[in-house]
């Protein structure tokens, strides 16, 4: 069997695909070098001889063959992107006859829990989603996902959509260090806005039962056969 998992980020969650697929091919795919060295480093081939990991553009896999993997697996990826319907035409083309595209994307503007409910944290997720707002991002990608993938090429008869949620860890980490840094500088806020949001998050993070969950959709499709 082979997978692609597009936006692969750090590789964790190929990483453990890599481990139940064993006689498998794997491959991790993400859009900048720094980000695919980093799971390169973190899950050498020297632990994990079937997993490979490459730099792509998720709109753009013309490098690849038609009918190349049985599994093509996004996590998260279309919410990020001004066009996911040429990304999933993308992800039909390279999927083999009989394959499954599988895809889990969640809704930002829809909080369906926060506690503890902390005004901090509320200002930093409109503050995080907004940039992808201006960027022409879908947010909301989990209401659009049957409409997109069947405008690529899926049957309905070959769909089967979920819709969930989504949990969120605390992002205490990124509020400090250099994550933090590069948010001042690129004026994503003010240093004294960085100290407020880490703040609240150390009180997430300190309060028994803290959650952040959004809606999610998950989606698979089959790919007719020949």
């Amino acid at each position: 069997m082979s997978i692609l998992d597009i936006g692969c980020g750090p590789g964790t969650i190929i990483a453990g695909l890599s481990k139940i697929v064993v006689d498998g091919k794997i491959t991790g795919l993400d859009v900048t070098d720094p980000i695919i060295e980093r799971a390169r480093s973190t899950f050498p081939m020297s632990e994990f001889p079937n997993l490979t990991f490459t730099v792509g553009n998720a709109m753009d896999l013309s490098e690849i063959k038609d009918n190349s993997f049985d599994v093509v697996h996004a996590h998260q990826v279309l919410v990020h992107l001004t066009d996911s319907v040429k990304a999933l035409k993308e992800f039909y083309r390279i999927c083999k006859p009989g394959g499954i595209v599988a895809c889990r994307e969640g809704n930002g503007r829809s909080v369906l829990s926060l506690k503890p409910d902390l005004s901090a944290i509320r200002q930093y997720w409109d503050n995080t989603i907004a940039p992808m707002d201006r960027n022409g991002a879908h947010i909301d990608a989990r209401g659009h996902l049957e409409e997109w993938v069947r405008t690529a090429g899926f049957q309905k008869e070959n769909i089967v959509l979920h819709m969930g949620e989504l949990r969120f860890p605390s992002h205490a980490e990124g509020m400090k260090g250099e994550g933090a840094e590069q948010a001042i500088k690129s004026g994503i806020a003010t240093r004294d806005q960085m100290n407020v949001w880490r703040e609240a998050w150390e009180e997430f993070d300190r309060t028994e039962g803290h959650e952040l969950v959004i809606e999610n959709g998950e989606i698979l499709c089959w790919k007719e056969p020949l």
